[in-house]
């Protein structure tokens, strides 16, 4: 009877653990089905943990309810990569995959034309024309604190409907920067990357700003003064330093050139052709106010590189914007001394370069005529360019000097990839 009895006992155990096993294939098998412990909220939109909301991202916050975050299907799968927005296709692996865009470089240093036609579209000189047209005639309607930098800054609204970013300097020389580095863009091939920008003198009693009189009044603006009008773009996001870039405290920046892309996703490949330009355009001007001044942060915040970068952003087609650059040029070539020990490695740390950029600078080394060019350009596209001058002749042999010693830097990559 107590072998039966054992026996029988026995026999309970090994059920109760089948019984066991298979409800945790099943737990398993939910796990894996719904991300590790994830659970839905009431529209239908995956959560994180039992207990934590999702991140608030800029995506997230578009997604409708009831509808799968990503653009993923009701089953979970993502939809077609020609579905797609031009990042993401890239990031999938879509029809502007790596294999069909072929090596990212040609020559050692500059980037392939297959990659660089795949960077999203910037402001096209056809729609930039029209803007400036349309914000120089237009009246400003109404002014608003917020979404435009510094407290003295305004968004307004323009009588045909569009907004601008309305930026009064804590000196002329800050709006004179903003203005010059522009059209400086304009010389080197980029100026796609910058909202269309426009110069307009404050004037109450008539004019452009009469309907804002008494909105101006509280602004502490000086009568006369010469503002700058940057188009005002919507739905922008924040952009992290790629790797090459991404420094902690106490680390050297890491050298981009091609023999450290191995891996990249072509995502990934196309924004570093961006950040290549925006690189050699802040050297250039000597603006300390993007990702120099992310680097001087480091002593404080040894993990500052892997926030947003200042006055950089991302338009929804994957496009960088480079954004208030009053810090550049007459300004920043003032404060050389405090911002070229960080402003010299961000240079040295590109060796890869869009080529037509590249010849740019070749032509203006070789012509040594850099300042001519841009104050040409500028007097013959802003009409306010003689209210707020040009560089001193000392700044301008600055420009020159710098771009000489771009050029040489290029120089200097194609020789060492070519002897590798």
């Amino acid at each position: 009877m107590r072998r039966a009895g054992l026996a029988g006992l026995g026999s309970v155990a090994v059920l109760w653990l089948l019984a066991s096993a298979s409800l945790l294939g099943l737990w398993s098998e939910r796990l894996a089905a719904g991300g590790g412990g994830s659970r839905l909220g009431e529209s239908g939109r995956r959560l994180g943990p039992a207990g934590q909301a999702a991140p608030k991202t800029f995506r997230a916050l578009l997604t409708l309810p009831g509808q799968p975050p990503d653009g993923a299907s009701e089953s979970g799968q993502g939809p077609p990569p020609a579905l797609l927005p031009p990042r993401a296709r890239l990031a999938a692996g879509g029809v502007e995959n790596a294999a069909a865009m072929g090596g990212p470089v040609r020559g050692g240093i500059f980037w392939s034309r297959a990659l660089e036609a795949q960077v999203p579209r910037g402001f096209s000189a056809d729609e930039t024309a029209s803007w400036l047209r349309a914000a120089r005639a237009a009246r400003v309607v109404s002014l608003e604190r917020g979404g435009c930098g510094r407290s003295s800054n305004r968004l307004a609204r323009l009588s045909d409907g569009s907004r601008a970013c309305v930026r009064y300097g804590i000196n002329p020389e800050q709006i004179q920067g903003e203005a010059l580095s522009y059209h400086l863009a304009e010389l080197l091939g980029i100026q796609e990357r910058l909202p269309p920008l426009a110069l307009s003198r404050v004037e109450p009693r008539n004019g452009q700003w009469a309907q804002v009189r008494d909105e101006l009044r509280g602004s502490h603006w000086a009568e006369g003064a010469v503002v700058s009008l940057a188009r005002w773009v919507d739905n922008l996001t924040d952009v992290v330093a790629p790797a090459p870039w991404r420094a902690e405290a106490g680390r050297r920046l890491q050298p981009l050139a091609a023999g450290e892309l191995r891996g990249l996703a072509p995502a990934q490949l196309v924004e570093l052709v961006q950040w290549s330009d925006l690189i050699l355009f802040d050297y250039l001007t000597a603006n300390f106010d993007r990702l120099v001044s992310n680097l001087f942060s480091l002593q404080w915040d040894p993990r500052v590189m892997h926030r947003a970068t200042s006055n950089l952003l991302r338009a929804p087609n994957g496009g960088l914007v480079f954004l208030d650059n009053e810090a550049g040029l007459g300004h920043g070539y003032r404060l050389l001394a405090m911002w070229d020990k960080y402003n010299e490695p961000l240079l040295r740390s590109v060796c890869l370069f869009r080529e037509a950029t590249a010849q740019r600078l070749r032509e203006l080394h070789r012509l040594r005529n850099a300042a001519a060019e841009l104050h040409r350009l500028y007097r013959t596209r802003e009409p306010l360019a003689e209210t707020l001058g040009f560089l001193s002749d000392q700044q301008a042999q600055l420009l020159q000097d710098r771009v000489d010693l771009v050029h040489r830097h290029i120089v200097h990559c194609k020789a060492k990839a070519a002897s590798l």
